[in-house]
Order: C-alpha cells, then sequence, then structure tokens
C-alpha cells in the first residue's frame, strides 16, 4: 500500500538519492522540478522500499511518474497500479523512457496504452558547448553575446546567494508583470511556482545566477542536478528589450554554475513551434524521447 504526502523542501534528503539512482535524463527526475510544480499540480511523494514514487492529480486525470530507485522495479509499479485502480479517474504514468516503455510492455502485456509525447521530449547538451560556444553552428549565438558584452561593458555575473535574493525576487516580478506576461496565464502559473521556490531557495538543493548591467538586473536563471552528470535548468528569465541578455545568461550559467556537469538539460518545449525552434538552434546533443503509458483498467 501506498502512502502518499505533499511533497516540502526538507523530502529533498531522501527524494533526491532516489531520484538520482536509476540514472534517467529528464527534468522530472530533478526534485526542484518535482517541488517547483508542486503546488500547480498538487504533486505528493511516497516511498516503496527503496523506491520514490511521485502523484499530481490535475485536469481530472491522476499522473504517476516512473518510479526511481533501487531494487525490484516491477513490485513499485504493481504498487502503483493497485494504487491507481482504487482511484475512479483514469491514470497515467509519466516521464517514461525509451527502456521503462519496454520493460512495462514486457511486464503487462495489453495493460497500458503507451504513445510518445513529442511535446515533452526534452532537449539535452553538451556543457561545454553552451559554454564556449564554437564553431559555425554556433556563430550567431557568439555574435548575441558579443553584442551584448559590446553594448553592456560593466556586466557582470553574480551567482543568486540569501543576499541577492531579494534582488532577483523583485526582477522576477516585474518580468512577470510586463505587458506581454502579465495576461498570460501560463506565465502566472510559473510565477506562483517560481514565487514558492524562491520561499524556500536557500533549503532547496538548487544553484542559480543573474547578470547586471547599467546598474540593473537584466536576466537569471536557476536549476538543480537530475544526476552527477546532467544539470537542469529550471528557469531563465531575461528582459526581451536587451540584446543578447538571453544568451549571455545561458553562457553564463553553463560557465560558472554548470561546470562539473557533462551535459545541461534545457527541458521541453511545450509544443510551442517557436520555443522548439529555439531549442534546436543550440544545437541539442540528445533529444530525449518521453511517453505516457494510459492504464487500462
Amino acid at each position: 500500500m501506498l502512502t502518499f504526502k505533499p511533497i516540502e523542501p526538507q523530502d529533498a534528503q531522501w527524494v533526491t538519492p532516489l531520484l538520482h539512482a536509476s540514472g534517467y535524463m529528464t527534468s522530472t527526475y530533478a526534485f526542484v522540478t518535482l517541488y517547483l510544480w508542486s503546488k500547480a499540480y498538487d504533486t505528493q511523494v511516497a516511498r516503496f522500499g527503496d523506491h520514490v514514487i511521485a502523484r499530481s492529480h490535475r485536469g481530472g486525470i491522476f499522473h504517476y511518474l516512473y518510479p526511481s530507485g533501487h531494487g525490484d522495479e516491477k513490485a513499485t509499479v504493481d504498487a502503483i497500479i493497485e494504487d491507481a485502480k482504487a482511484q475512479s479517474e483514469p491514470t497515467w504514468l509519466y516521464g517514461v523512457s525509451v527502456e521503462a516503455k519496454q520493460r512495462l510492455e514486457q511486464w503487462y502485456p495489453g495493460l497500458f496504452t503507451i504513445e510518445a509525447v513529442r511535446d515533452d521530449y526534452e532537449y539535452i547538451y553538451d556543457r561545454a558547448e553552451l559554454a564556449d560556444l564554437p564553431g559555425k553552428k554556433f556563430q550567431k549565438k557568439r555574435n548575441h553575446v558579443s553584442r551584448f558584452i559590446r553594448e553592456n561593458p560593466d556586466w557582470e555575473f553574480h551567482p543568486i546567494t540569501e543576499e541577492s535574493l531579494p534582488l532577483v525576487r523583485q526582477f522576477n516580478r516585474e518580468w512577470a508583470a510586463l505587458a506581454d506576461n502579465k495576461d498570460d496565464p501560463g506565465i502566472q502559473m510559473e510565477h506562483e511556482a517560481i514565487e514558492m521556490v524562491f520561499d524556500h531557495y536557500t533549503e532547496l538543493p538548487i544553484e542559480g545566477g543573474y547578470i547586471t548591467a547599467g546598474g540593473r538586473v537584466v536576466a537569471y536563471s536557476f536549476g538543480s542536478a537530475i544526476n552527477d552528470r546532467i544539470f537542469d535548468t529550471n528557469v531563465e528569465k531575461a528582459l526581451y528589450e536587451v540584446n543578447g541578455a538571453y544568451n549571455i545568461i545561458n553562457r553564463e550559467m553553463a560557465r560558472q554554475v554548470c561546470a562539473r556537469y557533462e551535459m545541461i538539460n534545457r527541458e521541453d518545449d511545450v509544443g510551442s513551434e517557436g520555443l522548439r525552434k529555439a531549442k534546436l538552434s543550440y544545437n541539442p546533443i540528445i533529444i530525449e524521447p518521453k511517453y505516457r503509458a494510459v492504464l487500462n483498467k
């Protein structure tokens, strides 16, 4: 039997090692990602043996994150199925990798309808490439960075600390209130999620930085580890009118925050054609598939 509880910052101590244990590459296996969206999606967590299970409820559907941890994985999926069958609403397993999909098909023939969700595929980059922007394929990105530096000779990168957090929070609030953002439901939902993370920033396994130029903040970003090899960029914001602001925060995070990682996951494109084009323009080395397994009750 599974016993779920609301996810809290202190759960990072036991949840994080189990999320890292299976070596999955997507952002759903970073504790900060789960916590960031926990209020919006009513996310709760449970431990079953040496596996962690996250369960969300939204849109009249129960969503279970494919479990991660050590030991008998099938027994853990069995426990999810038992819990799911007790619910009156539809049930999905989400964040299912190619390998996990194959195991589900082998263990439970016909029990799940499994489909790829292209809008959820995640874009993973070589960290050194984002830091150095080498070669012809990054020429346009280098040009944007060069223009930013030329137009903002006093620019600086700073880590987000407890002392600097109020400054970053104020920037984030002003960014969310911009004319193009204040009436966007998705941006406002994300804003509330970011505010919750900022309330507990020093308690979470999170790292970030911000850029100043001309005496003001022009960009910031934060993220967390998916595992020892991959850093997940949870949030990245910059002033639209400052040329190259997004490019410089991207580069400096890769250089100064993510130096110990091999790869950086910049998450999915939510089905936005513009966002997909932008993510492809940074030349991902992996576009990681994600599957949805719908339980046939």
